[in-house]
C-alpha cells in the first residue's frame, strides 16, 4: 500500500500492535512499511496464531480479545486492525481500547473490506463472505455481514478516533483464474455447512452453494473493496 508507505515516510513507528491479526495477513503489508518496527499481533484464536508465528517468527503473539487488550496504556507507537471490525462483538470497545494503549502521537490504521459500490464479480465475493457469516452466527460465533464504507467511517470516528485521511484499496485478481480455486471455496462452504448439518437453515443454506458456483463461473470472484483509514487517537 503505496499510500501508507508514503504518509509515514517521515515519522518514526517503532512499536506496533495489530489486532485481531488472524494468520497474520497484514503482518506482510506492515513490515514492508514499517520494516525496522518491533511488532505484535494478538487475536482470541489459538490456531490462526499458531499459524501466524509460523510465518513471521520474528513476530511476537498472544491469545488476546480486541475489547480486553491487556497491554498498559500508552504502550505502542501504532495500532492496527484489519478484516476485522465484522468478527467483533462490541466494535466500539475495541476501538476504544486501541486508543488507550496508543501512545499520545500515536496512530491507528482500519483496514477493513465494504459491502457497497462493489462490480459483479467483488458481489459473488461478498455472496462467499455472507454464507459464513451467517453460519458462524448460527454456531454462536461473532460474525457480522460486512459494512456499508460509510458505516465503518461512521463507527470509527463516533469511538472519538481523528480520521486524517482514507483511501480505497482495490486487489483486482479474479481468484477464479487460479487453477482449482473455485472448487476449493464451494469445498469450504460445504464443510462449513456441515456444521449446521441439523438445524433448520441448513435446506436454504446448501441450495447458495450451487448459486455461488453459477454466479463466480458467469462473473468471477474478485476480493471486495477495502477502506483504509489512518487517524490519531482523540
Amino acid at each position: 500500500m503505496e499510500q501508507l508507505k508514503d504518509f509515514f515516510t517521515d515519522k518514526q513507528v517503532a512499536s506496533m500492535l495489530d489486532v485481531g491479526t488472524g494468520t497474520g495477513d497484514f503482518l506482510e503489508v506492515l513490515k514492508n512499511v514499517f520494516p525496522k518496527a518491533k511488532i505484535t499481533g494478538i487475536d482470541p484464536n489459538t490456531e490462526s496464531l499458531q499459524e501466524a508465528a509460523e510465518k513471521f517468527p520474528d513476530v511476537s503473539f498472544a491469545e488476546m480479545g480486541a475489547e480486553n487488550l491487556t497491554f498498559n496504556e500508552n504502550s505502542f507507537d501504532l495500532v492496527s486492525i484489519s478484516m476485522a471490525l465484522h468478527h467483533l462483538p462490541d466494535v466500539q470497545k475495541a476501538l476504544k481500547e486501541m486508543q488507550r494503549v496508543v501512545k499520545p502521537g500515536g496512530w491507528i490504521i482500519v483496514n477493513e473490506l465494504f459491502s457497497d459500490n462493489l462490480n459483479k464479480s467483488q458481489e459473488v465475493h461478498k455472496m462467499f463472505h455472507h454464507f459464513r457469516s451467517k453460519i458462524d452466527r448460527l454456531t454462536g460465533i461473532s460474525h457480522h455481514e460486512t459494512f456499508e464504507k460509510k458505516e465503518i467511517l461512521k463507527m470509527i470516528t463516533k469511538a472519538g478516533i481523528q480520521v486524517l485521511f482514507d483511501f480505497e484499496n482495490n486487489v483486482g485478481n479474479n481468484l477464479i483464474n487460479e487453477a482449482g480455486e473455485l472448487d476449493n471455496r464451494v469445498e469450504k462452504m460445504k464443510q462449513h455447512l456441515e456444521k449446521i448439518k441439523d438445524l433448520p437453515e441448513y435446506v436454504v443454506l446448501e441450495t447458495q452453494i450451487e448459486t455461488f458456483r453459477k454466479h463466480a463461473l458467469q462473473n468471477g470472484f474478485q476480493p471486495a473493496t477495502r477502506v483504509v483509514v489512518v487517524g490519531k487517537p482523540g
